[in-house]
């Protein structure tokens, strides 16, 4: 069995359960993303868990129906390389009844699910910061624990957490991007094709494999289905 160990896709877990805290087996899960109107399904389990993964950055609307409850759903923005838990709560009702979630402004997100610390870039960060190169790359330093001016210019020329800059590693799209020769940038991309940059910095998880210093995890940008007209 073959098992791919990069991945700049998302990932939603979470728990079905009723009005009393008691699990709903095999309930129906949909993950629709509200800009391509590509969409995911699954089954919940028979305790009630389920995960939906290998999903692209995005905006993404989370629905989960069982017979005799009502239809929960959550909106939920997915990251470079996120992993997110959705617990969905549904009460006695009808489908046709709907119960939507929206998250207050300015609340503070604390992670569950996994111990890595990370920072994300997203689209804007990386149009809007300061760049004389334009290289994308070079916005890894706004990540804490990390240096510039590495004197090898291997990896992306920063030190993460004071570590030899050949030991980060550097992907695009979940495939590796590294030049094993000279322990540099595989491929260089346009700045403004990228969507977003997650710098891992500390207790990144198994899949990223490779690494002793820290994760570079780009990926670049997707269409949508909206039609724009440009003259």
């Amino acid at each position: 069995m073959m098992i791919w160990a990069q991945a700049e896709t998302a990932q939603i877990t979470g728990t079905v359960f009723d009005a009393s805290g008691a699990a709903i087996p095999k309930a129906n899960i949909t993950v629709r993303n509200v800009d391509t109107g590509a969409i995911r399904s699954t089954v919940g389990s028979d305790i009630g868990n389920y995960t939906v993964t290998n999903i692209q950055p995005g905006n993404y609307e989370v629905s989960v129906t069982a017979p005799g409850f009502t239809t929960f759903k959550q909106n939920v923005v997915l990251t470079v390389g996120a992993k997110i838990a959705v617990e969905a709560k549904l009460t006695v009702g009808t489908a046709a009844t709907t119960v939507e979630v929206t998250e207050v402004a300015a609340t503070i997100k604390v992670n569950t699910e996994t111990q890595t610390q990370s920072q994300t870039l997203d689209t804007r960060s990386i149009t809007e910061l300061p760049t004389a190169t334009r290289n994308p790359y070079n916005l890894v330093v706004t990540a804490g624990t990390v240096s510039e001016n590495d004197p090898s210019g291997r990896g992306a020329g920063v030190s993460i957490n004071g570590l030899r800059s050949q030991s980060t590693n550097i992907l695009l799209d979940g495939v590796a991007n590294n030049d094993e020769f000279v322990a540099g940038i595989g491929q260089m991309v346009p700045l403004d094709s990228v969507q977003e940059m997650g710098i891992i910095t500390n207790n990144f998880t198994a899949e990223m494999g490779r690494a002793s210093a820290g994760v570079i995890n780009v990926t670049t940008k997707s269409g949508t289905n909206a039609f724009r007209h440009f003259v």
